[in-house]
């Protein structure tokens, strides 16, 4: 009989402190996955059709069953489609659940658990479970009708996840949420196989991350030179990722890596507005996008343009690119200039009004194109020359 999670019947952690204390896997996922994949689903219906179909492909289906004792983080994705039942944007009729767990005998017992769900009779689309034949069929006939598909899994991980990521790559409407853990990432770089999806990817730039992983005994530079690699190469194939790294409490080291990859721009805003309340912050309010993290001491404020983000760099990147946000509205310059950045929302708030003291924007009602004084995100904003 499955059971509530702790987490579900008492008070949630802060996120601020969730990361204090060393988090399994099955534990980040249900804190990210959970929360951000009805957000993901709402946005794309309102966008596409409230009428659109929509599959959720989990690779790692029993991650928390084993562990926990209690209901897999799968298991959790379908109450909360199920909690979104009728109205106007009704996931328990758009989404179609198919889940894969590469352990056999977790994965026989999946199918009699999930109709132990108090909420089992009531979800319009039944889970289908990939380690049964029919079902892959299912799957493969239905992918190509969806609208949007949404794939969870470590790229890293089990052979499925590994083929079925390789498969994915290069289709408009998938979405991934990755998770994984460096040591994955550098065994796949290790791998003799040729086809190795990892490999296929990082195409000509494999053989100098070989190299580098053989000279080099420092792990933080390892790691931070093959995961910008990893990310150029989605980035060639169109796909930005959004990163959030989880650090071992008290070491520079890395625990868990999340990432969203998407061609959708508001998809990255959204999924970073999830994962925010849970990042460190610089000492300027920017987030480092990840957590146990360390953040370079702003000793004089000159030294924050050397960051990679920071406030002062937010103002003079807007300033550079004055044609292309001229006139929007401050939402719009929002959703469209944080995508691959680090910066939230209360970034763009404080960098614009900054920008109004420095005289360097006016203020424009955004309907009737009248000067007004006080910023909101609904705000036009006019650069000035």
């Amino acid at each position: 009989m499955l059971t509530e999670r702790k987490e579900d019947i008492v008070a949630k952690t802060d996120p601020k402190d969730f990361f204090r204390q060393r988090r399994s896997a099955a534990q980040v996922k249900a804190e990210f996955l959970v929360a951000f994949f009805p957000v993901w689903c709402e946005m794309l219906l309102s966008e596409k059709d409230p009428e659109a179909k929509v599959l959720y492909l989990d690779a790692n289906a029993g991650l928390g069953l084993e562990e926990e004792g209690a209901q897999p983080v799968s298991f959790q994705v379908l109450k909360s489609i199920f909690a979104r039942s009728g109205g106007r944007l009704n996931l328990n009729k758009a989404v179609h659940p198919f889940l894969y767990e590469a352990n056999k005998a977790l994965a026989a017992t999946l199918p009699q658990l999930a109709t132990e769900l108090p909420f089992y009779a009531d979800l319009q689309q039944e889970p289908q479970f990939l380690h049964l034949p029919e079902a892959q069929l299912a799957l493969q006939e239905q992918e190509a009708a969806a609208d949007a598909v949404f794939l969870s899994l470590d790229p890293f991980g089990n052979k499925f996840s590994q083929e079925l990521w390789a498969r994915a790559l290069g289709q408009d409407h998938t979405h991934f949420l990755l998770q994984f853990e460096f040591k994955r990432l550098t065994a796949a770089l290790s791998s003799q196989k040729p086809d190795h999806p990892l490999h296929t990817l990082l195409g000509s730039r494999l053989p100098a991350l070989k190299a580098l992983l053989a000279k080099t005994s420092h792990a933080a530079k390892k790691e931070t030179y093959v995961l910008k690699a990893f990310a150029e190469s989605l980035l060639e194939k169109g796909y930005q990722a959004t990163r959030f790294r989880i650090n071992v409490p008290g070491k520079d080291q890395s625990n868990h890596h999340v990432w969203f990859v998407s061609r959708h721009e508001l998809a990255h805003t959204r999924f970073k507005e999830v994962v925010l309340p849970y990042s460190d912050v610089q000492e300027d309010g920017v987030p480092l996008l990840g957590a146990n993290l360390k953040a370079v001491r702003l000793l004089v404020p000159e030294y924050s343009k050397y960051l990679e983000f920071s406030l002062v760099n937010l103002i003079e990147d807007l300033l550079q690119n004055t044609a292309v946000y001229n006139s929007m509205a401050l939402e719009k310059i929002y959703e469209k200039h944080n995508v691959g950045k680090n910066y939230s929302k209360a970034n763009y708030q404080t960098a614009f009004e900054k920008l109004k003291e420095q005289g360097k924007i006016t203020l424009l009602n955004p309907k009737t194109g009248q000067v007004v004084y006080k910023l909101t995100f609904a705000t036009r904003i006019k650069f000035n020359p």
